[in-house]
């Protein structure tokens, strides 16, 4: 948020330096008033422009093999121009490179989910997959699993064919 005010902030000089110059150029026919409009119009551009690229701009530092399972959108009244089109306000994303099998053929896989909203440090969280029995489960701190891979006390979610998680990790990891 801090350096969304600084941008805005050189902005509005760049602004106020457009407006002033087009003050001057006109032979100084244009009202002084130009100088703060164009001052505020800059500081709006610079911060709709910050709002948009911000899922483009995380998604630059994630791995390249990042796969994006769901985004969230935004739409605000005091924002008008997001009915026209919303802007990325967070996503669920996860690496098939960072996708590991918890043992030779269990076929349960460990997933790092990243977490990423607007304004929130990023978080991570660990998933257990069974693709086969169409499961998932959160890898708790008491999570333990035997010698052979299987998870003993996982709290596992039946997901559907319809699981946005279920269909990324699954169709990703078959493939690859």
């Amino acid at each position: 948020m801090f350096w969304t005010l600084v941008t805005a902030i050189f902005a509005a000089f760049a602004g106020a330096g457009l407006g002033f110059a087009l003050r001057h150029l006109s032979g100084k026919r244009l009202p002084k008033g130009i100088v703060p409009i164009a001052a505020g119009l800059a500081m709006i551009a610079s911060t709709v422009a910050l709002e948009y690229g911000w899922a483009s701009n995380v998604l630059r530092t994630l791995p390249a093999d990042t796969v994006v399972i769901s985004e969230r959108e935004h739409q605000a009244w005091y924002q008008p121009w997001t009915y026209a089109r919303p802007w990325v306000r967070g996503f669920v994303a996860f690496s098939p490179a960072d996708t590991v099998e918890t043992a030779e053929g269990s076929g349960i896989l460990v997933v790092q989910l990243r977490l990423h909203e607007r304004w929130q440090p990023p978080m991570q969280m660990p998933i257990l997959v069974d693709c086969a029995e169409g499961r998932r489960a959160q890898i708790d701190p008491d999570t333990s699993f035997d010698e052979a891979g299987q998870p003993e006390d996982a709290n596992w979610i039946p997901a559907g064919r319809g699981d946005p998680i279920m269909t990324a990790i699954c169709g990703r990891v078959a493939t690859a």
